[in-house]
């Protein structure tokens, strides 16, 4: 008698939800407007659909599982919002198909997806593969597996023909013309950067002597108006390999518009006060390292683990990693890992000192990067006496001295790098 009561209940408020929310919408037709007010207690969560159903008039199916009672109280909302609370609420699901919509319980339906899926594979295991061969005409085809193997299907596989440059694609048709149309996608011609290096020994002092000091943030060159000719982007101190204080401080500059490289570096070598070591150019590809080293490689001697002497040659000198990448606003990224390093007998060998820093710099296309603070000092040593006296043995020490004198010099690497454009490749013609 009392489920008859709550039943009845229940269905009275569902008559005058039904005649309130129908006036408040001015009849069933009208969906678009939010349902005043939804108020169920413990009520068949069937009636509660088939309630939502009616006022939207939309069909609506309920599972033969789908059961239980359900409490909701909501206002102002749409019939579809309703609909969304009910099923997240109570653990159902809401499956759109074509003409109406089906309510079963979150499990059934995940099982469904599960059997709909494990349908669609065994129905692919029965294609036919086929396979073809792609050509690639710019990149790599070795750099294109990692990305093709992404789009293929368990049963694809991909190989390489070296010799042509190609790729040989087995796979579902459908995935084989997809795999085509990635490599179209990613085979494009990659744009070369042109790195042009100047490396320039100088005095240190003469470089105080010009206003330039590489140890301090924010350099700036003396003149007539006193303009800065550098932009301090970053200061970097390097620690050496077995030394317990720091070789170097390297900063990394721009030369601004305006400073004529060319002119400066030449001033410096008239004067005596520099030399030009070298001036390497290379040229790269986008994202990819190019290295110049300016040494020598020397043999050292180490043991394999059955006591044999293997000599091995490390390099010393100094060398300039440079990365190059063109950003979208057409400047360059530069990734840049100066080092230097000399070495020095020991009794137990060679020792190797090593100075080196790491940085990205952007610049403008032709625009110079500078790397300055790698200071080393030279130590001679100078002897002096009368002469004759001077040569005399043993007497010869009271009419001689030594004098020692330290002379620092900077190392500066000027690093410009340039866009390579068709007609730098020579591609186009440039007139007569």
């Amino acid at each position: 008698m009392a489920r008859f009561w709550s039943v009845r209940k229940t269905a009275a408020a569902l008559l005058v939800l039904g005649i309130v929310a129908g006036a408040a919408t001015g009849g069933w037709a009208q969906t678009d407007k939010p349902i005043k007010s939804l108020n169920f207690q413990n009520a068949d969560v069937r009636s509660v659909i088939n309630f939502i159903a009616e006022y939207s008039g939309v069909n609506i199916v309920a599972s033969p599982a789908v059961e239980g009672d359900v409490t909701l109280n909501l206002h102002d909302v749409t019939w579809e919002q309703a609909l969304e609370i009910l099923t997240k609420t109570y653990g159902l699901h809401a499956v759109r198909e074509k003409g109406y919509i089906r309510i079963l319980r979150a499990e059934d339906h995940q099982r469904e997806e599960d059997a709909r899926e494990q349908h669609a594979a065994n129905k692919r295991r029965l294609v036919r593969l086929e396979t073809r061969i792609i050509d690639i005409n710019h990149a790599s085809a070795k750099d294109l597996i990692s990305p093709i193997k992404t789009i293929l299907t368990d049963r694809g596989k991909v190989n390489i023909d070296q010799r042509t440059n190609s790729l040989i694609v087995t796979d579902e048709p459908v995935n084989v013309n997809l795999a085509e149309q990635f490599v179209h996608d990613l085979d494009r011609e990659t744009r070369q950067i042109k790195i042009s290096a100047k490396l320039l020994e100088v005095s240190t002092d003469y470089l105080q002597e010009m206003g330039v000091d590489w140890f301090v943030s924010g350099v700036g060159a003396s003149g007539s108006n006193n303009e800065r000719r550098y932009e301090s982007t970053a200061e970097i101190n390097a620690a050496g390999g077995r030394v317990s204080d720091p070789l170097a401080t390297y900063n990394f500059y721009t030369l601004q518009r305006g400073w004529s490289l060319d002119a400066t570096i030449q001033a410096i070598v008239s004067s005596g006060k520099g030399k030009l070591i070298a001036h390497p150019e290379i040229t790269t590809v986008d994202n990819k390292e190019a290295r110049i080293q300016m040494g020598q490689r020397i043999p050292i001697k180490q043991f394999d683990e059955a006591g044999n002497v293997v000599i091995i040659f490390e390099e010393v000198g100094t060398i300039l990693r440079v990365t190059p990448h063109i950003t979208s606003e057409n400047r360059i990224l530069m990734h840049l890992r100066p080092e230097r390093s000399s070495y020095t007998p020991d009794p137990a060998g060679v020792v190797i000192s090593t100075s080196n820093a790491e940085t990205n710099v952007v610049v403008e296309n032709g625009q110079t990067a500078v790397i300055g603070g790698l200071t080393t000092q030279d130590e001679t040593t100078v002897e002096s006496g009368v002469p004759l006296l001077k040569d005399i043995p043993l007497l010869g020490n009271l009419f001689k001295y030594k004098s020692k004198s330290v002379e620092s010099r900077d190392l500066i690497i000027f690093v410009t790098p340039t866009i390579v454009d068709l007609e730098m490749m020579g591609s186009v013609e440039t007139g007569p």
